[in-house]
């Protein structure tokens, strides 16, 4: 991590709850399209996966996080938690400023912190259904290290004294021991960056630091695991960085029972560095132990793409977990950016299905081509579930077709048919709320006689990530045909196709309609009921053939005295195919800004790696939009105007230190016309300005974008928009 006061600018690398229908693990979900969009020549790039050669179980290597989730554990809702199967969390409390800003006593602010690990980890724990789900503590950043601390910090062992950090580690372990909560405690976040530990890595104080925490840990938590050393760089940069430490600590006999780093340099391969990790501690006389990525993926590299990239090399490296880097710290619950917030809550993106797809991967990981240039892919089967899974990733943003040849289809007879198998091919793109992944192709195709069978892929953007699955159930596609908008004292029919995109019949399929809005209050007087009678569930359709749709036709009213907000749609179906599954997917009716209103920025559409943040103050709404610093990152709002002509867009925003000098830039798009408005420094981060452009806007909803452009500056937050004439 970097320091959190300006983690959201810094140039290293770049909710609510609602019933989405995602909590079945055995759920999919997909747009309404079961035609093949990829039926043209042959693939340009092509991978492989060995169905005969099983490399291991797959344990989900990669399925964890760090922070993005709320203080008290409760957000985000289970149905964005338990699909993805977390089985690692690593986190300290931070929010409060910890043992530090209690004058380096047990105080308020380090028992708030207290509270929080013990209740995030019991909901995580209690959610992630894994047994040997791991919550690493961040020791550190309960003490209140996180990043640019005062000149005057009293560190640990200043002096050689270390009462006082004993005494911490004493009251705040303890304190979490006593929970009853097997912890693993991870005593120094990256030491070897001076904003979080001024004293210098591998010097007499660091190991004095180290060492004393070591066997205080063992004296009072001798049952919990002792990680580290969570260097921010790896072997292969800092080599003797590593030597050193291993060598003193092997001597002191404080070497840690897992080995953690991070993985986010630009790009540090876990493949890679894994095998580095391990020829260290082989060169320093060390046995092998566990290791841990516990912050992966940097932050420019936030695509669905590249997450997916970094999944498939995690799973074939000898990491036994990793965490996903968090660039929109800490307590928003966002699970470090694979939600994003929307006008109607927390909403799924394109990283969020492509670690749910993750989490389809079951059973046995199977033999891939690996690497291809800087496309990746791994994969798994599963004769439980009668499926095969892959997920492919490129983390340079490849596009064009592509090819996924699955051999050795004798071992795996669950997955053929009549000489055939039955693959479904997802796509999953970048940016914005994503309720589904949508289907490139789908259908019955033959196998060779050598065994093997090849599906094609498309990769339409340079951010996408691709799935593919050998199932006979799949996919299950719903679809709703939402509004454009819903006005109080008005009512509408909202039709739900369901679609049997499987090789074999769905029985007893049921729909339901619900609205939400981020402000449950608000969606509190809607009625939603079937037309053809039956309340918000309409009648049970006894049998769904392969390729046969359904359509639930549900009214929703809305009375006169509702809000005129933004709700959300979200449709649920139940059936019974090879058991019994719940999909679903959602829609948002986004209330457009008018004329005078305050547009916030933080429910817009983000994308291309543009976060929602709230670590300075003077925001207005809920927050505001942050990591707008390399090219790409973009903010998408609607605003509707009764005429067309010439309006006024006044941007509020802020740009403090920690980056370029002088004016900083943005661009405003508008139907495809660009124009760069200039953003002066503001003083601080926490000083927000105004700056305004002019627009040409026809009448109706207009869709205004602001981007860093590569000729922009960037290094802004952005607060919000107002519209005037």
């Amino acid at each position: 991590m970097i320091n959190r006061s300006t983690r959201y600018l810094r140039a290293v690398t770049l909710g609510v709850s609602i019933a989405v229908g995602l909590s079945m693990a055995s759920t999919t979900m997909a747009s309404a399209q079961t035609r093949s969009d990829v039926d043209a020549p042959a693939a340009t790039k092509a991978l492989s996966v060995d169905l005969a050669k099983a490399t291991g179980p797959s344990t989900g290597v990669g399925q964890g996080i760090l922070y993005g989730i709320n203080q008290d554990g409760s957000q985000p809702s289970d149905d964005y938690v338990k699909p993805l199967r977390l089985n690692a969390f690593r986190g300290g409390g931070w929010f409060s400023g910890g043992w530090i800003k209690d004058g380096y006593t047990y105080g308020d602010a380090t028992k708030a912190e207290v509270a929080a690990i013990i209740a995030q980890a019991k909901r995580l724990k209690q959610s992630s259904g894994d047994k040997d789900f791991q919550y690493q503590v961040l020791v550190s950043d309960l003490f209140g290290s996180t990043g640019g601390a005062p000149a005057d910090t009293l560190w640990p062992c200043t002096n050689g004294d270390c009462s006082n950090w004993l005494e911490f580690i004493d009251t705040t372990v303890g304190a979490l021991q006593d929970s009853g909560i097997n912890f693993a405690y991870d005593i120094f976040n990256e030491p070897d960056l001076s904003i979080f530990w001024a004293p210098g890595v591998n010097t007499l104080q660091y190991f004095q630091m180290w060492d004393s925490a070591y066997k205080e840990l063992r004296r009072i938590a001798p049952d919990s695991k002792i990680v580290g050393p969570s260097f921010a760089y790896t072997p292969e940069r800092r080599p003797d960085e590593w030597a050193t430490f291993f060598a003193h600590a092997k001597a002191a006999n404080t070497v840690p029972d897992w080995i953690t780093n991070h993985d986010e340099g630009d790009v540090d391969d876990p493949v890679t560095v894994a095998q580095s990790l391990r020829d260290a501690l082989t060169t320093a006389g060390i046995p092998q132990r566990p290791l841990s990525a516990n912050e992966y993926q940097p932050a420019d590299r936030q695509s669905a793409g590249a997450t997916a990239w970094y999944l498939d090399r995690l799973a074939q490296s000898s990491y036994a977990n990793a965490m996903r880097g968090n660039w929109s710290c800490c307590m928003v619950p966002n699970l470090t950016g694979l939600l994003t917030h929307a006008q109607t809550g927390w909403a799924p993106t394109g990283n969020w299905w492509a670690m749910r797809t993750y989490a389809d991967m079951t059973g046995s990981l199977v033999q891939t081509s690996g690497q291809v240039d800087s496309m990746a892919i791994s994969a798994a089967k599963d004769p439980a579930k009668g499926q095969a899974v892959a997920l492919l990733g490129d983390i340079n943003g490849y596009t064009g077709k592509t090819s996924v040849t699955f051999t050795g289809l004798g071992s795996a007879a669950y997955l053929v048919r009549h000489k055939q198998v039955h693959a479904t091919v997802y796509r999953m793109p970048d940016g914005g709320a994503l309720y589904s992944r949508s289907v490139q192709f789908s259908g019955d195709l033959p196998v060779s006689p050598d065994g093997s069978v090849s599906v094609p892929a498309n990769f339409q953007d340079a951010h996408d990530a691709i799935a593919v699955y050998l199932s006979w159930t799949e996919p299950q596609i719903t679809s709703i045909d939402a509004p454009e908008a819903m006005t109080p004292g008005n009512s509408y029919d909202v039709p739900v196709v369901v679609t049997n995109g499987s090789a074999g019949p769905d029985t007893q399929v049921q729909t339901s309609l619900a609205v939400t809005a981020d402000d449950p209050a608000d969606a509190a007087g809607i009625t939603v009921n079937c037309t053809d009678g039956g309340g918000s569930t309409c009648s049970t359709v006894d049998q769904l053939s392969p390729g046969e749709s359904t359509t639930a036709t549900f009214r929703v009213e809305v009375p006169a005295s509702a809000s005129a907000t933004a709700y959300r749609l979200v449709s649920t179906t139940s059936l019974i195919n090879r058991g019994h599954l719940s999909i679903g997917t959602s829609a948002d009716v986004i209330s457009p800004c008018g004329l005078g209103n305050v547009c916030e920025a933080e429910n817009g559409q983000l994308a291309a790696g543009a976060c929602f943040a709230t670590d300075h103050p003077g925001y207005t709404g809920s927050g505001f939009v942050a990591c707008l610093t390399k090219s790409g990152p973009k903010v998408t709002q609607q605003f509707s105007v009764p005429t067309a002509g010439t309006y006024t867009l006044d941007l509020r925003y802020a740009a403090g230190p920690n980056g370029p000098q002088g004016t900083r830039s943005a661009t405003v798009t508008i139907d495809g016309v660009s124009t760069q408005i200039p953003l002066p420094l503001t003083g601080s981060w926490n000083t927000w300005g105004d700056s305004t452009v002019s627009l040409q806007l026809a009448e109706g909803v207009n869709d205004v974008m602001v981007s860093v452009q590569p000729t922009d500056a960037g290094w802004f937050n952005l607060d919000h928009t107002v519209l005037t004439t």
